[in-house]
């Protein structure tokens, strides 16, 4: 994960200042169903905000669109995005058009966003599902797709135009738990933090979150989780 301090937004919120922060994206920031009620990443995010920094200083816009892609963004930045000024652009796509996410990085800095910051998405992760042919081992990410690749072109786009990259992908296949004192690769795990096979339930999007913190310079547990 290409680890970054979000340095003129936390400065602003250190100077007493009020921020504004707008996520871009598709289903797995706009809020589903699939949380169950629960909050997903960019309130998780507010709340962390908020719990440093106090009230009406921050101001969190979901300006996502379920089922687009980086197309759809980039047509929406002027209506969804630059008439709100943010000190912050938060942007994950899961259809890899690198083209498209360079044109909403340039934009965006034209248009005088101070920061951005891309999001890698989660992997695709196989249900217990014993009819599906070929078969597939349920807990792990579905053979196939290309989520890994599209992660790749994310990390080598923010480092080629220095944006910050929070890898969701990466630290999801590489999570660990502990076991009598070892810390052993657990990919089954993956199921417990999924609606379905794409869509990341409450316990994914937390996970979202305790990436995202150290970003912020945020504890990666809130106050309600001690």
């Amino acid at each position: 994960m290409t680890q970054a301090r979000m340095e003129k937004l936390l400065q602003k919120l250190e100077q007493g200042a009020q921020v504004t922060i707008v996520a871009l994206g598709d289903s797995n920031t706009e809020l589903t169903f699939h949380t169950r009620g629960r909050l997903n990443w960019p309130l998780l995010l507010q709340e962390g905000l908020f719990e440093k920094y106090g009230p009406n200083r921050v101001f969190l816009i979901n300006a996502a669109h379920c089922g687009t892609g980086a197309g759809d963004g980039l047509k929406r930045l002027d209506r969804d995005v630059f008439r709100f000024q943010p000190d912050l652009l938060i942007v994950c796509y899961w259809d890899g058009n690198m083209q498209i996410m360079r044109e909403i990085i340039e934009t965006s800095r034209a248009a005088g966003i101070p920061e951005l910051l891309l999001r890698t998405p989660n992997p695709v992760v196989a249900p217990n599902m014993p009819a599906v042919q070929p078969p597939v081992t349920a807990g792990r990410e579905w053979p196939g797709s290309n989520v890994g690749d599209v992660a790749r072109k994310i990390l080598a786009l923010g480092k080629e135009m220095e944006v910050p990259v929070c890898d969701h992908y990466h630290a999801w296949m590489n999570s660990d738990y502990e076991h009598r004192g070892k810390q052993v690769t657990d990919p089954n795990k993956l199921w417990l933090r999924m609606s379905d096979a794409i869509h990341p339930n409450g316990l994914g999007h937390l996970a979202f979150y305790r990436e995202l913190a150290p970003f912020f310079d945020l504890p990666t547990k809130l106050s309600w989780e001690h």
